[in-house]
């Protein structure tokens, strides 16, 4: 024996040691990849081989730890020890065919193939031991010694061979998704595996079967100069090796991942922003068709006001006044027809008191003439004596004009206001305030009416109701002011309305005590 084969037999344990350590690093570098999420059929796969890596390391170790206690303590394995090593070696196999098998398979999911490939592979072995049984009927040591042999051939050869074969195929898979480099390193594992599995495995301890007896660990040791447990000490470090440099596709898979949810995630916010763009445009045209049918509709209320004001109205008093005079030229002559012409004269005042009121409900002259403050406060007092509910009106801060449009706006939210606690509050008391405050106005409209429930009468769950408040938050709107309507069933209802000034407003004599 060489001086390096007499130094590798001596330190047998070490190499036990690192052989043993290299497949359980495998193991768990690849248990922790697993994790990963994966499009490779590889991520999913590589369970079974990091079960192997672990197994193996473990069997390995613990042959170690008997060749110790030989060595140290003169202690012959036991036939449970050697059985349980027996089956760590054949659970380390049955996960490398486990491993292969999966990989190679046409269709995932069927975890059926698997299990009856390997439950074969298995017959075969336990198929094995009985004819060895049968023909030579060893003692139980010599008959574990040949079941470990032919676990490795009928095993671990085949198991590597499947391996190595599907890693082959796994490379492949790489390069079609640009990551040939990674596809370099699964050759390297394929060719390490495949030369663990043939070479490694088929060198075994001497036995009663003539396979081992001509290739067996001593005479691999006489052959090459080393012992067979070093070589596959060697394979299994560059397995190892070249399957961490290979998992580090998962990596840049998990980057190109992020980078393309990250593309994703911009092309999401551009589309976003294009579409607020959009909404806002559609939004804001919306917005000046509305405050252009607003201008349309009171300048069509002023002009039919104007109208029947100039027209309808002066014929009614013309009508009324020469009622008067007829009848006062024939009280003495006709007493009947002085009747008949008073009920007339009647009908024409009351249709001309009307016509009036109809005139200040489309554009009150109150509200161009004096302004905002006048006209709320007599819109009050008629509101007051038309549905007979009491009405106050107050008003605080500096007496101002506003713009023309602001004032209109703000005189129609209050009327809508007043319309709806008429119609359907059943109030009693109701006051409107406005507050001229710096840079804002601030109406308020409340009544000790029945009130009713907001979410369902401005969130639609009711059709058809809310229309009235709808139009005030329209108008709000358009001076991008805030409305907030509070109002509880049996509680009755305020509605407050605040309008930012956007231009200054105009001083003006006006008193400012509540009406």
């Amino acid at each position: 024996m060489n001086p390096v084969s007499a130094f590798f037999v001596r330190n047998i344990i070490i190499v036990f040691f690192f052989y043993g350590l290299a497949f359980f690093t495998l193991g768990l570098a690849l248990l922790l990849a697993a994790r990963r999420r994966s499009e490779f059929r590889f991520a999913q796969a590589i369970r079974p081989l990091a079960a192997f890596g672990i197994l193996h390391g473990l069997h390995e170790w613990y042959e170690m730890y008997q060749k110790y206690a030989a060595l140290t303590g003169g202690h012959a394995p036991t036939l449970w020890e050697e059985s349980l090593r027996l089956a760590l070696l054949v659970a380390s196999f049955i996960g490398l065919l486990a491993f292969g098998i999966a990989l190679l398979t046409s269709v995932p999911g069927q975890s059926w193939r698997t299990c009856a490939a390997i439950g074969g592979m298995l017959a075969v072995w336990g198929a094995g031991l009985v004819l060895v049984n049968a023909r030579f009927a060893p003692g139980p040591e010599e008959l574990i010694a040949v079941a470990d042999v032919l676990a490795r051939y009928s095993l671990g050869i085949p198991g590597a061979a499947l391996g190595a074969w599907a890693l082959m195929a796994q490379q492949r898979t790489f390069r079609a998704h640009n990551l040939s480099q990674f596809g370099r390193d699964l050759v390297w594992c394929a060719a390490a595996l495949l030369l663990y599995g043939v070479v490694g495995q088929i060198f075994v301890r001497p036995t009663l079967l003539v396979s081992s007896q001509l290739l067996s660990s001593t005479n691999f040791l006489q052959w090459f100069g080393i012992p067979v447990q070093l070589f596959r000490a060697g394979m299994a470090a560059i397995l190892t090796l070249y399957m961490a440099r290979a998992l580090h596709a998962f990596e840049v898979e998990g980057q190109r991942r992020l980078q393309q949810a990250l593309l994703a995630e911009r092309r999401i916010g551009q589309e976003r922003e294009q579409l607020n763009a959009e909404l806002r445009l559609t939004t804001q045209k919306l917005a000046d068709l509305l405050d252009r049918l607003v201008d349309t509709q009171e300048m069509e209320r002023q002009r039919i006001a104007r109208e029947l004001h100039d027209a309808t109205g002066q014929s009614l008093t013309a009508i009324a006044l020469g009622l008067r005079g007829v009848q006062r030229m024939l009280e003495k002559r006709d007493p009947t027809t002085t009747g008949q012409l008073h009920e007339l004269e009647s009908y024409s005042t009351s249709a001309l008191g009307e016509l009036r009121r109809i005139i200040a409900d489309l554009r009150p002259p109150q509200l161009d003439d004096l302004g905002l403050t006048p006209a709320l406060r007599w819109y009050a007092q008629s509101f007051q004596a038309r549905w007979e509910i009491e009405c106050q009106f107050q008003f605080a801060g500096e007496a101002v004009r506003l713009p023309s449009d602001t004032e209109t706006v703000i005189f129609r939210i209050v009327q809508e206001a007043l319309t709806n606690v008429a119609r359907h509050a059943h109030a009693r008391h109701t006051l409107v305030r406005l507050e001229n405050r710096p840079g804002e106005v601030v109406v308020t409209i409340s009544d000790d009416g029945q009130g009713f429930d907001t979410g369902a009468v401005l969130h639609g769950e009711r059709p058809q109701t809310g229309w009235g408040l709808l139009g005030i938050q329209e108008r709000t709107r358009l001076l991008r002011g805030q409305c907030t309507v509070h109002s509880t069933p049996g509680q009755g209802t305020t509605v407050r309305v605040t309008i930012p000034l956007q231009e200054e407003a105009e001083n003006v004599e006006n008193p400012t005590a509540a009406g």
